[in-house]
């Protein structure tokens, strides 16, 4: 009789194993969010979700840059001020760059990523979220032009 507990058939379990959890824990992370949110379907979602948690973050209210509320209102004003990047990481976790920008006066951008003048004051912030609208505080940034 042939034995079963083989160096080889153990290594292939747990390989089986490692993959089905592995699996298992993207498919869980990308789609099963907090009551409240949901997985992020487009880039305009994830823009709503990006001004909607800047809002309840306090990392984006400082004194140079201001208050997080009135930086989302100064969007409300601006044309082409903000753009989603999707991507996936090694492992397939999904995550959202969102560059938002604003300044008191603006021209439109055909570029990637919103670029204000010198000559103009600005805010510019990038929010780094997962699938689920989790930001990421160490990946986010934010600055003011004067």
């Amino acid at each position: 009789m042939k034995k079963i507990v083989r160096v080889r058939n153990v290594l292939i379990a747990l390989t089986i194993s490692l993959v089905v959890w592995t699996a298992q824990f993207v498919y869980r992370t990308n789609n099963f969010c907090e009551p409240g949110d949901h997985p992020i379907q487009s880039e305009a979602d994830a823009i709503a979700a990006a001004k909607k948690k800047m809002v309840k973050n306090p990392f984006f209210s400082s004194e140079r840059f201001g208050s997080a509320p009135d930086f989302v209102d100064a969007l409300e004003r601006t044309q082409n001020c903000c753009n989603a990047i999707r991507s996936r990481n090694i492992i397939g976790l999904i995550f959202w760059d969102v560059y938002l920008g604003a300044g008191i006066s603006t021209v439109p951008n055909a570029g990637i990523y919103w670029r204000p003048s010198r000559s103009e004051r600005s805010h510019t912030a990038l929010v780094a979220m997962s699938n689920c609208g989790v930001i990421s505080s160490s990946d986010s940034y934010k600055d003011a032009y004067y």
